[in-house]
């Protein structure tokens, strides 16, 4: 199996499921936001398979520098061009594997990658 995982380097929820993958011998390639920032129809088949609520992180240091009037957001086409202006407001990491896309990392969500 292989995967890829999405986020920035720097990200310790990033690092933590990049640890996870090598100690499960899965292998996978890292796309940095910063470097390859996802494209609008990217983070719209994301949303459609996690959601949108999921996947814009409004606890992100970047959500809480957003002017008041970028903060509210009402519905998926919103959410989907704010994430694409600023690639950081998306929840990280995002992993994608053949069947399935999971947002943010939980050891017990990736442990079913496995079983």
């Amino acid at each position: 199996m292989a995967v890829t995982l999405y986020g920035i380097k720097t990200c310790d929820s990033v690092k933590k499921a990049q640890n996870w993958l090598k100690q499960n011998n899965i292998a996978f390639e890292l796309i940095d936001f910063k470097q390859t920032p996802p494209d609008e129809a990217q983070i719209s088949q994301w949303c459609q398979s996690a959601g949108w609520e999921k996947l814009l992180n409004k606890q992100s240091k970047t959500f809480r520098e957003l002017p008041p009037e970028q903060k509210v957001v009402h519905d998926e086409e919103q959410a989907i061009a704010l994430m694409h202006q600023f690639p950081l407001l998306i929840k990280r990491p995002v992993l994608v594997s053949e069947e399935k896309i999971m947002i943010g990392f939980s050891e017990s969500a990736y442990n079913s990658l496995i079983n």
